[in-house]
Formats: C-alpha cells, sequence, structure tokens
C-alpha cells in the first residue's frame, strides 16, 4: 500500500506541475495567434484524449513523464502550411512571440510557486527557534566558541528566525572554501556577537549532508532522554520485560544520554541480544533483548517521551496580503538561485552528484510530505515547481533554454539558426538530458 501510495502522490505531484507548465506555453501561444495542435500530458500511447473549441487536441498519455504543447509549424510535415494558415504558424511568429512561448513553461512553474507561498505565508508560519541546545566537542562550532543557550539570528548577514532558516542558509555554502559568519544573540542577553567557522570544500562530497549537524550543533530540538513512552505488544522490548518509564543507562555496556543514541545502537544490531541497564522507580534492572531484523535494521517495538517545546522557542509569523506577496517573490527568486548555484557546483565538483534525485525519490518524498499534512505537501510542490521551472531553463538543447538561446540568436542574427545545426545540437542535448535523467534513476535505486 505504501509502494501504490508513493506511485499515486508521485502522478499527482509530477502531473500539476507539467499541466501547468505546459499551460504556460499553451495560454502564450494563443494569445500570440498560433494554432495548438496538441496539448499532451505525458508521452507515448495516448489513455484518453478529446477536441477543445479552438480544435487542440487534449490528450493524457500513458508514460508520465512530461509532457508537450505541439504547434502549427513550417518545418514539420504532419499538418501542412498554406497561405491561409501561415500566420498560425509558430515559426511565422516574430522573435519576441516565440521567446514569449518558449520563456512562458518556466515562468507558468515559477508562478505557482509564488501563488502557493503566497497562501501559505498568509496562513502564517511557525518554526522552531534556532536556539544551540547542544554543542559537539572537537566541532568547529565548538573550536569557535559557540555555546549552549545562544539563538542563532542570522548566518552570512541573513537573517534566521527558525532552524529552517539556519539550514537553507547553511546549504548555500555547500562546497565552499573560506568562513561561515554566525551572528548569535542570548536568551539570557540583549548583546549580540559574531563568530567565523572556517570551511574547507564545505561537505562537497556528502550524500545528503547535514550542515547544521555537520558544524557540532544541535538546533531548536530540545535533548530527547532515553525514557519509554509507549511499547508495541509483540514487539521484541515489550517481551524483554521494558515497561513505559523505563530510562535507558547503559545497552551493551554502552553509556546512552539520549534517545537518538539508543535508536541507532538497536538498528545497528538486528537479530544481536544485548542487555539494557534501565533506571525504574528509583532502582536499576537488567533486560536482555535481541532486535527483530526488519530489512538488515533493529527495532524493538518501543516510543519515545517527547518532550514538549516551550513557547518561548516557537516563533510565528503572520503577514498581511502585500507582505505575503512579496516574501513569496523573494523566496521563490532566493530559492531559484540556489538552485541554478548548486547545479553549477556540481559541473564544477564542488558538490557531490550523488544529490541528483530522480523520480524515485520524487514519489518517496511527495508519499512522506502529503503524509505530513496538505501544508507539508504544498510546500513540497512549490519547490519542486521551482525546481523544474529553472532546470527548464538550462542552455541545452531540447529544454526551453535551449531554445530560448536559438531564438535570441535568430533575433542578433536576423535569421533562424541553420535547421542542421539546431537538429544536431537537439541530438545531442536530447543524449546529455537522458544521460542525466539515468544518473538520477541510478542514484535513486542506490538509495533503495
Amino acid at each position: 500500500m505504501q509502494i501504490l501510495f508513493s506511485i499515486l502522490m508521485a502522478l499527482v505531484t509530477l502531473g500539476v506541475l507539467v499541466t501547468i507548465h505546459e499551460y504556460g506555453h499553451y495560454w502564450v501561444a494563443r494569445r500570440c495567434g498560433v494554432r495548438v495542435l496538441r496539448f499532451a500530458i505525458g508521452f507515448g500511447r495516448p489513455l484518453a484524449n478529446w477536441r477543445g473549441k479552438d480544435g487542440t487536441e487534449f490528450a493524457l498519455c500513458a508514460i508520465p513523464l512530461g509532457g508537450y504543447v505541439k504547434m502549427l509549424d513550417e518545418r514539420d510535415n504532419e499538418v501542412a502550411v498554406t497561405d491561409v494558415n501561415r500566420s498560425e504558424s509558430f515559426s511565422a511568429q516574430p522573435v519576441r512571440n516565440k521567446l514569449a512561448i518558449v520563456a512562458a513553461g518556466p515562468a507558468a512553474n515559477f508562478l505557482l510557486a509564488i501563488i502557493v507561498l503566497f497562501g501559505l505565508f498568509l496562513r502564517g508560519e511557525t518554526g522552531l527557534a534556532p536556539v544551540v541546545e547542544g554543542v559537539t566537542e572537537g566541532s568547529a562550532a565548538q573550536r569557535s566558541g559557540l555555546s549552549v543557550g545562544q539563538e542563532i539570528i542570522a548566518v552570512d548577514g541573513e537573517s534566521t528566525k527558525t532552524v529552517s532558516a539556519v539550514r537553507f542558509q547553511l546549504l548555500k555554502r555547500l562546497g565552499d572554501t573560506g568562513e561561515i559568519e554566525v551572528s548569535v544573540g542570548s536568551v539570557l542577553s540583549d548583546i549580540n556577537q559574531q563568530y567565523s567557522l572556517p570551511i574547507t570544500n564545505w561537505l562537497g562530497a556528502e550524500e545528503a549532508p547535514d550542515p547544521v549537524g555537520a558544524l557540532g550543533l544541535t538546533l531548536g530540538v530540545l535533548p530527547v532522554k532515553p525514557e519509554v513512552g509507549s511499547l508495541s505488544e509483540d514487539g521484541a522490548a515489550s517481551r524483554a520485560g521494558f515497561q513505559v518509564g523505563d530510562m535507558i543507562i547503559q545497552a551493551g555496556g554502552e553509556r546512552i544520554e539520549q534517545w537518538a543514541q539508543w535508536v541507532d545502537f538497536v538498528r545497528a544490531r538486528p537479530d544481536q541480544r544485548f542487555d539494557v541497564l534501565v533506571s525504574r522507580a528509583g532502582s536499576q534492572v537488567v533486560l536482555s533483548v535481541m532486535p527483530e531484523n526488519r530489512d538488515s535494521i533493529g527495532t524493538v517495538g518501543m516510543g519515545v517521551v517527547v518532550p514538549e517545546i516551550p513557547e518561548s522557542r516557537i516563533r510565528r509569523q503572520s503577514r498581511g496580503p502585500l507582505e505575503a506577496l512579496t516574501a513569496a517573490v523573494e523566496r521563490t527568486y532566493s530559492l531559484t538561485v540556489f538552485t541554478f548555484e548548486s547545479m553549477w557546483k556540481m559541473v564544477q565538483g564542488l558538490i557531490s552528484t550523488k544529490n541528483l534525485s530522480g523520480p524515485i525519490s520524487i514519489a518517496q518524498i511527495a508519499a512522506s510530505t502529503a503524509e505530513s499534512g496538505f501544508t507539508t505537501w504544498l510546500s513540497f510542490l512549490a519547490l519542486l515547481s521551482i525546481s523544474l521551472g529553472a532546470i527548464n531553463l538550462l542552455p541545452i538543447p531540447v529544454l526551453d533554454g535551449g531554445h530560448i538561446v536559438f531564438h535570441a540568436l535568430e533575433g542578433i542574427l536576423g535569421r533562424p539558426v541553420p535547421e542542421q545545426i539546431q537538429v544536431m545540437s537537439f541530438q545531442v542535448g536530447l543524449v546529455a538530458v537522458f544521460t542525466l535523467m539515468m544518473f538520477a534513476i541510478y542514484n535513486d535505486v542506490a538509495r533503495l
């Protein structure tokens, strides 16, 4: 059922993004007087099709990996172009119309992101305050002087009101060499302090990097004690005699101070029996447990006591319509720039190409965000829409960016780029895009 749900959410998510993208092309083409022959979502054999009032064939096809808008074009022999309908062909349009039609797809994706983010911002944002809850011994954060209780208010001069904002600013520095400038305040003082954390090719080789943890920081989340909050009736922990309220002290002779340590210890030992020392009602008890093996990961059927988050550690931000719209445009712009910068760093070899994701990862994230709630899924939709718009603007033939380059050259030269050159370029571009997709799918499979 989980696999089916992931596939369904991937189809819904990609379907929305592709439809919006292609509708952008379609809408501007019709406003420019261009005749649209087909509006297709997916490729291959049509599963359903119908014809609109303007004569356009709308089709839903079997392979749900993209879509296209086919316009009347003199270079296409499928539909004859006569003196009567020549003005309706794409090739007969002035360069400004061609550029507008091609750019409309990515623009529609950016517009979708702005609309979604506008709604989310208007509804209000809630996040955890980026208060330092822990500093790892010997880490960059510890060496620079950061300490527990301080609140990070800016990274590299950019305001950071929540943990998510800190994480985003740090992600911008992946692969960089230099210093990360961190500004902090304290819950006990109004004085702000500046810290410089040196980095060298920072996390460049990491897959799914954790920039906060890499600096040696624990932000926002209060340390979770290893206290048993719930037990599965048929789980290994219940059979071993664990009780709700037990505080885990040691496991296999190893000191356990936080819940995350206990989870890592158990996950690494499927089908391995070990002793656990727990504190129960003022006395200590030794229990023997053997984690069950689930896909080579140990599990004992135990939940944690989740600590309450104090109101002082929650950051809420409300915005009026104009402020929400401004914030949505700024967020879309910053994420677009971040996407381009990340892709350029990959080309330079500063960031690992293992971070490329394909349809399998998209399906998994779409499903997990949907399970977390509609708002979370909308946030993911906006992010993915921005990524799709940015990728399509890359100057690669077969992508919208490649078409924009050709039409821009047409405007400069006063004539279209020779068709033979365009055909050869599109073939090279097709190979490049196909190779990139296969590499992304390979990364997806490797993660599984």
